[in-house]
């Protein structure tokens, strides 16, 4: 990069460091920063999350509450000990499935749901309910084709659509209140029920125990949500019903999550890897810069160019001293062979000695043979005197 190049990157760099400076305090000096709180209807947790308040709840008394949202349930069941709220049961679900679900009830686990449908001979089902013998039936003033008890909870602030329950549950000194919607209503086909409570319509409150664990199901599990939850004992009901668990789970959706958001959860190491790759590809594509070698000749080199070019680099790394090191050592080691009177030698005397039968200057051997060269003028020189003493030892083997 020339000089007035440099001078003009610099001169933009510094442009732009001012500018920021300058704007910088002037949006310090001109604004101001001011906390303002404005109530809204429902935030956009609350609406993502209807069980969101139950969770604040439960957490205030102390419970290890999270509310969370899952495709298959079965496969991510929470440890034996825990309390899971289920808004929908997967639509279907094997035998071995159910004898998953089952033996994690018996180990210990409490499940609390509802139906997603009202029961239709040629309908969908929810399997689990079918396995306890339980049906979600219409009230006689309902359509009994009605399709998921999803698309009749528009109306659902409307007190007319509530039934006032009283619920004597176990351990509690006096009963509570829950208001149920007067749509639906259990039906416990098999007579399995430990603990039910009914109305002037039927059942809304079934309880199973299995083994160490119980499932409880009701007609109306939107007491628990976030517009509901604060009416009658609907929030006694939730901890009631949850009581001794470790943890307690509220499934709020079955929709899976956004892909991005799921490979963040799964594997983000792997995520941040790519990133930092395709960062690094788009870098050497588009962003480098310099100049670009041209090759003057595409042809194939031949063998002899190929050994040429090979000597010169080998030259050029390290001027030839490795193949000088090895030739003197080589030479050396010839003189004693020829002359075993110099194996019990040092190196001065053995100089002295050579010098002395080939005339030459005993320095000049011994700095040659034994002394590191580190000049050129000093390389040159050695190289001289070794082709004498190369020489000289040919003479005396011609003698």
């Amino acid at each position: 990069m020339s000089t007035a190049n440099r001078v003009m990157l610099w001169l933009l760099g510094g442009l732009l460091l001012i500018g920021v400076v300058w704007y910088t305090q002037w949006f310090l000096n001109n604004h101001q920063r001011v906390t303002e709180e404005q109530r809204v209807d429902s935030s956009p947790e609350a609406i993502r999350n209807r069980f969101l308040a139950a969770e604040r709840f439960l957490q205030q008394l102390e419970y290890d509450a999270e509310s969370f949202r899952a495709r298959d349930l079965v496969s991510t069941l929470p440890p034996p000990g825990d309390a899971l709220l289920v808004r929908r049961m997967p639509p279907q679900m094997s035998d071995q499935q159910i004898d998953t679900l089952d033996n994690w009830i018996e180990a210990g686990g409490v499940l609390i749901l509802t139906s997603e449908y009202f029961y239709q001979d040629d309908g969908d089902s929810d399997p689990f309910l079918q396995y306890l013998g339980v049906r979600m039936l219409p009230t006689e003033d309902q359509q009994p084709e009605a399709d998921s008890l999803e698309h009749s909870d528009s109306n659902a602030s409307e007190p007319s659509r509530y039934l006032p329950v009283s619920l004597a549950l176990a351990r509690e000194a006096e009963p509570v209140t829950v208001s149920f919607r007067k749509d639906r209503f259990l039906e416990d086909g098999d007579q399995w029920a430990a603990e039910r409570f009914d109305s002037a319509l039927g059942a809304h409150y079934l309880k199973y125990t299995f083994g160490r664990g119980r499932v409880i199901v009701l007609s109306d599990l939107d007491l628990f949500s976030n517009d509901r939850i604060k009416e009658d004992d609907n929030a006694f009901l939730l901890s009631h019903l949850v009581a001794g668990s470790r943890k307690v789970w509220l499934q709020y959706s079955i929709d899976a999550l956004p892909l991005p958001q799921l490979l963040w959860q799964k594997i983000p190491f792997i995520l941040c890897a790519l990133v930092a790759l395709l960062m690094l590809m788009g870098w050497r594509l588009f962003l480098y810069t310099g100049p670009r070698l041209q090759l003057q000749n595409q042809q194939r080199r031949n063998l002899l160019e190929h050994i040429d070019a090979t000597a010169h680099y080998a030259w050029r790394i390290d001027r030839g001293y490795s193949l000088f090191e090895n030739n003197r050592k080589a030479l050396e080691l010839a003189w004693r062979k020829r002359h075993p009177t110099l194996n019990p030698m040092d190196n001065r005397q053995r100089a002295e000695w050579i010098g002395e039968k080939t005339g030459m200057v005993a320095t000049a051997v011994e700095r040659s043979l034994y002394h590191e060269i580190a000049k050129d003028q000093d390389f040159i020189k050695a190289t001289l005197v070794l082709q004498q003493l190369a020489s000289g030892l040919k003479q005396r083997e011609l003698r």
